[in-house]
């Protein structure tokens, strides 16, 4: 928290603003002169004693405006483009002003501007009201709950506030003294930062707008044809700029760096972290959305949304906790069946990179946090449950099935691994572009460590004392409401047994490349050393070769196929698109961009098992 609160880009910026404020003696009162010219200009004003002025400031770029109240007006000078790249000078024209510190920007047709510090090169255009009420503490230490729509998990938030942070207060519980120091921080932090007026910072373009209430407006934001702005912190910087554009309401939220609401969107009571993407008429309600998501039409609602994230189409997300994110969400799927004649008092926590299907209907309490990379497929149902199998499809149910109750859907545990290469190595190209300086890739790698410990308790759980036709919960724990047929469990035991094997092999090839003196000793006495004891107890599973150079060879095998599982993947589609429509393959061309980076992520590979192997000679 004192990292965070110490490098928080809104102290910096509260820092340069007080700082800038408080250069009292380089203003003077108006000349009668001044004012005379002033009034030929159609401007007005009760007591022009109030108006103050830097010392080479002059009258001429000031024009049919209203002045109440403390004001204090630099020499204007220069140009700023206008939304439309139209040039126009800096200066006020045709606007109410009222208790405002003015910087050399543009003010244009504002029907009220009132309590607001107006940054250097701003543009203030065509905008009904910008004001402040006065002393603003920008939603810190503020509380808001996740989850349980009853207020069960309560978080504070902060402009600044970081995945980590949301993480800390979540899921682990702090001492009572560790939590009163940590709102102690943060009301101390306000107190540092609370302005007694609103803010449109350097470079900021607000155009177009109805009304902007109580807010700090980052440098460099671009808001144009907004609804309604009230009571939010919009951070925002020439590098990473936020836009917010075309009917968008923005109530009481936070949004940092780089994001984007448009066309629509309604965010109330939120956090939006850097890079989140906000649109299509898509509605997000008392939630915290991490870095790089990106949702369109669905609506959020009373959820803490993981990393990369998607919701492309009309879809529900309410009371989730999805941390580790890297999920997406089909058209139509209701993650949310919470308001069944209960209380709003349940909450669905998924695995990292879920993908739930069209039409989905997922009730709750539901918890597949333990099933990363996990299926739901469309049209499925689920029911209330706990799901421990990784890389799972759960699919339709078959209710003629003798001995399984009709309700449970069907379960593929480690299908999406063995099967579906295609659309895993897809999802980590396209995150490695959307989060690229942001998100590490070893968060949404898919042999993270976490996932590797929930492959190896999957693959432990799959050993069963007697073989069945069919198992339920009862005999295999972690299946939830799903049943799993004997041919699947041994495709399952062979698809983790494949991934632990591509775990531990490149684990201890990343031995010998660290430690050169190592490339002597066996894979055997390698697998000792590997760090952890879990990584050493998952290595006595997995066959071991007798030679370090075999291990080079198998582990080049495993790469190999992988590759060509991924290539192959659309195949089947492909084949089947060509019966259907003549010109398929020039409706469809290949993603090159995919494509490349697949083959330069196997070269990669095979240049780094090359690399071994010659040390090994």
């Amino acid at each position: 928290m004192k990292k965070v609160l110490k490098n928080s880009f809104l102290a910096t910026l509260a820092e340069g603003i007080k700082a800038a404020k408080a250069t009292v003696g380089k203003f003077r009162p108006l000349t009668d002169e001044e004012i005379a010219s002033l009034e030929k200009n159609g401007n007005r004003c009760d007591d022009w004693s109030l108006v103050q002025v830097e010392a080479s400031f002059t009258p001429d770029r000031i024009h049919n405006s209203v002045f109440m109240g403390n004001v204090r007006l630099p020499a204007f000078y220069g140009t700023l483009l206008l939304p439309g790249d139209v040039s126009f000078p800096t200066g006020i024209y045709d606007s109410l002003v009222h208790n405002c510190f003015i910087e050399n920007a543009l003010v244009y047709k504002v029907a009220m501007l009132s309590n607001m510090y107006v940054r250097s090169s701003a543009v203030v255009q065509n905008v009904g009201s910008i004001v402040s009420s006065g002393k603003i503490n920008y939603m810190i230490g503020s509380t808001m709950s996740v989850g349980n729509e009853m207020g069960g998990r309560k978080i504070r938030v902060f402009p600044d506030i970081t995945p980590e942070l949301v993480d800390l207060q979540l899921f682990h519980k702090a001492e009572p003294d560790v939590e009163s120091a940590f709102e102690e921080q943060l009301r101390q932090f306000s107190d540092e930062v609370s302005l007694p007026f609103g803010v449109v910072g350097k470079g900021a373009v607000v155009s177009n707008t109805n009304i902007v209430r109580n807010s700090w407006i980052g440098s460099h934001a671009r808001i144009e044809g907004a609804t309604k702005i009230r009571n939010s912190v919009i951070l925002s910087s020439l590098e990473d700029s936020t836009h917010i554009y075309d009917s968008v309401i923005l109530e009481n939220s936070n949004v940092q760096m780089g994001s984007k609401l448009h066309t629509g969107a309604e965010v109330q009571g939120s956090v939006l972290m850097s890079r989140a993407t906000i649109g299509c008429k898509a509605i997000v309600k008392s939630s915290i959305i991490a870095p790089c998501c990106h949702i369109e039409e669905g609506e959020v609602n009373s959820s803490y949304m993981g990393p990369m994230t998607q919701m492309h189409h009309h879809s529900l997300l309410i009371a989730a906790l999805w941390p580790a994110g890297c999920g997406n969400l089909g058209y139509g799927a209701n993650v949310g069946s919470n308001h069944t004649g209960r209380m709003p008092d349940q909450e669905v926590m998924p695995g990292q990179g879920m993908f739930f299907g069209l039409g989905v209907n997922v009730k709750f309490p539901a918890n597949y946090s333990e099933s990363p990379y996990t299926i739901i497929a469309s049209g499925v149902t689920t029911l209330p449950q706990r799901l421990k199998f990784p890389f799972s499809l759960v699919r339709p149910g078959d209710p003629q099935l003798m001995g399984v109750p009709a309700r449970l859907n069907e379960i593929a545990p480690g299908w999406n691994y063995a099967r579906n290469a295609y659309a895993l190595d897809r999802n980590a190209y396209k995150y490695s572009l959307r989060g690229k300086g942001l998100v590490q890739a070893s968060s949404y790698s898919i042999f993270n460590p976490e996932i590797v410990r929930l492959v190896f308790e999957a693959y432990n759980r799959l050993q069963v004392s007697q073989v069945r036709d069919v198992y339920t919960k009862e005999h295999v724990d972690g299946l939830g409401e799903n049943f799993m047929r004997e041919r699947v469990r041994q495709d399952a035991l062979h698809a983790y047994s494949e991934y632990l094997e591509h775990y531990v092999l490149d684990q201890i090839i990343a031995l010998v490349e660290n430690d050169s003196l190592l490339l002597t000793q066996t894979p055997r006495e390698l697998r000792k050393l590997l760090p952890g004891d879990l990584n050493r107890e998952i290595a006595r599973v997995v066959p071991m070769p007798d030679t370090l150079d075999e291990v080079i060879k198998t582990f080049r095998l495993l790469e190999k196929g992988w590759f060509e599982r991924v290539s192959h993947g659309l195949d089947r589609d492909n084949e089947r698109g060509r019966e259907i429509f003549d010109d398929y393959d020039e409706a469809h061309p290949l993603d090159k961009g995919f494509a490349e980076w697949e083959k330069n992520r196997f070269e990669e590979s095979v240049k780094r098992l090359n690399s071994v192997l010659k040390n090994i000679g």
